[in-house]
């Protein structure tokens, strides 16, 4: 824009003719020569409306000058120009009337945009490079706009100011070992496994039910062969247990491990869109929404322990793939919407998923927690103290009583209701069943949450056994394999690797999560 010079303070007279100028400048001259007392005779003399003219003339011309004085300079607007490789140039400018049609071409002047790319080079870089996970295209900013408001999620002001996984650092875990009964020898039997679970890790991050393929055979009984393909449910079973001892992508270390099966479960999954949201299939034909379940909540546990801004879309989109798997009764199945409605075990799953997304703050609509309650209702009997597969059962069936009471717990019943404390009761009665690994993984989460003796027994039992059937063979030491394993509960259809994921993460029991029912617990109920 031109730059504006002030006005002379003359130049807003009337111009004259040069010889009338002259004649002007002569008489005033004269005039000033004259007597004093001549000029006050003179002012007597004439009109009062001439005075009265003159007088309001002369305060024009005074209000004119003060006016038209040089603008005040107002220096509160900066512009950074850079002027060469000393840095940037800050310079001053004068906040000026304009005209409108001149605003646009000031902003690319004056605003122009400064480089601030090198600042990021300061911060030291990780071990890992997050940027690798970050395979699948998701558009994060527009979940905000697309999901459920805030004040319709499960997010609440008391989460926000915890700590998601908090249970898992290195001072909690050892106060939380004491307080619920681990001791040196289950976690020198978490450690053991998560050495021979990385052993066996293939080298694209994955890990397969046939995992002697991957150790040429040095330990046997892997999984049957239809469930070959399940990759996406055996590397979250194989990942879990490094998340649940406190390991992450970012520290500690098996952090390359973790980081390798993370990076395969995001590109693994399929992309796609439901209902307008962007979601992540994770299900596979051997291994269906089970598999899905298991590897959202991996994911998800993996972006509340580190809050890695490069998982928030695939955790997200993970938790998407769910909400829209929901049955009409409230439960899932094994593939998405079957009509026929969903089933305690495959239900599990996908709650111990929402609510890991729930510990990282992820948005879920109330109606999927809604409709869960829903299924509950409908499995249960005894007022809530026992579970059945797909309906309500008149006889103790124990993995599914398992399941179904920690999804009470996780969604609102508290310590005393009627249907927990009956519940409870019929675990403690139940105890540890040797071929049952499935229902003891629930079973020890349950009675960790509830506490006091029924635990105490519970837990002794349980540890001890798995302590002492360990194995300490040369290539399969460090894992487990139950022979007499009932059929459809994990340990022959996932073969060694299953098991050792589900007795190592029974050992983790006692820091995996805080306390439901501790005076000060960290990861309450959904609220709803």
């Amino acid at each position: 824009m031109p730059e504006q010079s002030s006005p002379n303070p003359d130049e807003l007279l009337p111009q004259l003719p040069v010889d009338q100028a002259v004649d002007a400048e002569s008489e005033a001259e004269a005039y000033e020569d004259a007597d004093p007392v001549r000029h006050f005779l003179w002012f007597q003399a004439a009109p009062a409306w001439l005075v009265s003219m003159v007088v309001h003339v002369l305060i024009l011309l005074i209000l004119g000058l003060v006016t038209i004085a040089d603008p005040i300079k107002i220096v509160n607007v900066l512009s950074a120009n850079y002027s060469g490789e000393e840095g940037p140039e800050v310079e001053e400018f004068t906040i000026e009337e304009m005209d409108p049609g001149d605003i646009s071409e000031l902003e690319e002047e004056v605003v122009e945009p400064v480089d601030v790319a090198e600042a990021m080079e300061m911060v030291e870089p990780t071990p890992m490079d997050p940027m690798e996970i970050a395979t699948v295209d998701f558009e994060v900013t527009d979940f905000a706009s697309e999901m459920a408001p805030t004040a319709m999620s499960l997010q609440t002001v008391s989460s926000l100011n915890v700590q998601p996984m908090s249970s898992r650092t290195a001072d909690m875990k050892k106060k939380l070992l004491r307080d619920y009964g681990g001791n040196e020898s289950s976690e020198a039997a978490v450690t053991e496994a998560l050495k021979w679970l990385s052993r066996h890790q293939m080298p694209n991050g994955a890990w397969t039910f046939q995992h002697n393929v991957v150790c040429n055979g040095r330990c046997g009984n892997p999984g049957e062969p239809n469930r070959a393909k399940a990759f996406n449910a055996a590397t979250a079973l194989g990942v879990l247990p490094f998340m649940g001892a406190g390991q992450t992508h970012k520290a500690g270390e098996f952090r390359e491990v973790v980081f390798r099966a993370l990076r395969f479960l995001v590109q693994n999954g399929k992309p796609g869109t439901q209902g307008g949201l962007p979601v992540l299939d994770l299900s596979e034909g051997a291994g269906n929404l089970y598999s899905h379940g298991l590897a959202a909540i991996a994911l998800c546990e993996a972006y509340a322990m580190t809050e890695d801004p490069e998982l928030l879309a695939p955790a997200q989109a993970a938790i998407n793939y769910i909400v829209y798997a929901q049955c009409r009764d409230g439960g899932w199945r094994y593939r998405p919407q079957q009509p026929d409605g969903g089933d305690t075990s495959v239900t599990g799953w996908q709650v111990m998923a929402l609510k890991s997304g729930y510990m990282g703050h992820l948005i879920i609509p109330p109606r999927t927690i809604q409709g869960t309650l829903l299924f509950l209702d409908k499995v249960q009997s005894n007022n809530g103290a026992l579970y059945g597969y797909a309906g309500p059962t008149t006889n103790m069936r124990p993995s599914t009583t398992a399941i179904g009471l920690l999804c009470r717990m996780y969604t609102g019943w508290d310590k005393k209701h009627p249907g927990i404390v009956a519940g409870v009761e019929g675990l403690a009665k139940v105890g540890v069943l040797k071929n049952d690994i499935y229902y003891d993984y629930y079973a020890a989460q349950v009675l960790r949450h509830y506490g006091g003796e029924k635990w105490d027994k519970f837990n002794v039992e349980l540890r001890d056994w798995l302590v002492s059937t360990q194995s300490q063979d040369v290539g399969s030491k460090g894992s487990w394999h139950f022979p007499n394993s009932a059929s459809h509960r994990g340990p022959k259809e996932g073969g060694r690797l299953a098991s050792t994921a589900f007795a190592t993460m029974i050992l983790e029991v006692y820091y995996r999560h805080m306390p439901l029912y501790a005076d000060a617990a960290a990861e309450d109920e959904f609220p709803l």
